[in-house]
């Protein structure tokens, strides 16, 4: 039976902010999910799934907060008919619209809440504004604050800025300072309608892996529990953990937009365009049989050449035991191929993580004992 990691639900490409980085090709189209394609993901998707598997679903692509809560209220109560038990819904949002009748629709429904906030203000309103030019800071801060009122503590993804490197004390104490336990951080990437990187100018590897490693220097000293993702699923993978890299394998990850279009691999296929790969729309589940979607010759193509690319990495990368192969969509944007091997997002995401934490490790054996701040709740919480 088939057991998807992930599936990608984009009620609407609109966003209501105007974010400098953003890579979505029609942000500006207010198209809403209709019931046929909510109906369609309840008929022909979700029965195909292993009745005791556990997907995320998440609703993700523009701005989900931007679809009224009657329409979620609907789509759950469609989806949850075939969906297997152990199903668990998370929303991606930048916080402008999540007040008091989103947390509490998050109560009920038992959806986890991920909110985008750039750290400290000058960075995020930098590049994080409203469609009329102001930064939205104030705006995402509140959600997080209500959120933490309903005991609903989100994940924050904060992009960074090369000039975010040189400021980790400024980082940390905002997370710190603002109960912000649970972070993951990338950076701007060249992908979708963002065609340059902030991070094109240099490499930055050494300055990303300093800015980590500055941040769990200080979290252990103070005995703060700041959890960062990348950091830790490379920990759990060197505890052993079982590495999986959802991403090369047809069908871990799936994709369906609001008109229907289903891409699978990389989420932000959905945004690149090659026509060798019909810029990556595998079908659509309105019009086209899912079985004859799932076993395309379009999608064996496409998971043969990123089968090279993945051992290409295995030959030559000595981060692949902790990264599996890279992203497929940074492989093809960057390099202009799937049968590729390092891109920028490998050296400034998957390789900083990895040596932040090695770092993290020699650095924690040689610290002196009354250094540290005894602190239970760092060892509360665990990894995630």
């Amino acid at each position: 039976m088939w057991r998807p990691a992930l599936i990608v639900l984009q009620p609407t490409p609109f966003c209501n902010i105007d974010c400098d980085y953003c890579y979505l090709r029609h942000r500006d189209d207010r198209t809403v999910m209709g019931a046929k394609v909510v109906s369609a993901i309840r008929d022909k998707i979700f029965p195909r799934i292993a009745r005791d598997a556990a997907p995320t679903i998440i609703w993700h692509a523009g701005e989900p907060t931007t679809v009224p809560i009657a329409w979620y209220r609907s789509a759950y109560t469609e989806l949850r008919k075939t969906a297997p038990g152990a199903t668990n819904f998370s929303l991606q949002s930048n916080g402008i619209g999540l007040g008091r009748d989103w947390i509490e629709f998050a109560r009920e429904t038992g959806t986890q809440i991920g909110l985008s906030i750039d750290g400290p203000r000058e960075f995020h309103d930098a590049r994080r504004k409203t469609r009329n030019g102001k930064g939205t800071w104030s705006l995402a801060m509140q959600a997080l604050r209500e959120l933490q009122q309903a005991r609903i503590h989100p994940n924050v993804v904060t992009v960074l800025h090369p000039l975010s490197l040189q400021a980790v004390n400024a980082y940390f104490e905002f997370y710190r300072d603002n109960d912000i336990s649970h972070v993951s951080f990338s950076i701007d990437e060249s992908e979708g309608r963002h065609a340059t990187s902030s991070f094109d100018a240099g490499d930055y590897t050494d300055a990303i892996t300093g800015f980590l490693f500055g941040l769990m220097k200080r979290a252990y000293l103070e005995g703060f529990p700041l959890h960062i993702k990348e950091v830790e699923r490379i920990a759990s993978i060197l505890a052993g953990g079982q590495l999986r890299n959802e991403q090369i394998d047809a069908w871990d990850v799936l994709v369906v937009a609001a008109n229907g279009d289903v891409t699978t691999f990389s989420p932000e296929f959905m945004e690149v365009r090659s026509q060798a790969h019909r810029n990556f729309n595998f079908g659509n589940i309105l019009i086209d049989d899912f079985d004859r979607i799932f076993t395309s010759a379009l999608v064996a193509r496409t998971q043969a050449e990123i089968r090279q690319g993945v051992n290409l990495c295995r030959a030559r990368c000595r981060y692949f035991a902790v990264c599996g192969g890279g992203a497929p969509s940074n492989k093809m944007q960057e390099n202009g191929g799937l049968d590729s091997a390092e891109t920028q997002f490998c050296r400034f995401s998957v390789q900083p993580a990895a040596e932040a934490f090695r770092k993290m490790i020699h650095w924690a054996r040689q610290i002196p004992e009354d250094r540290f701040i005894s602190n239970p709740r760092c060892f509360a919480e665990p990894l995630t």
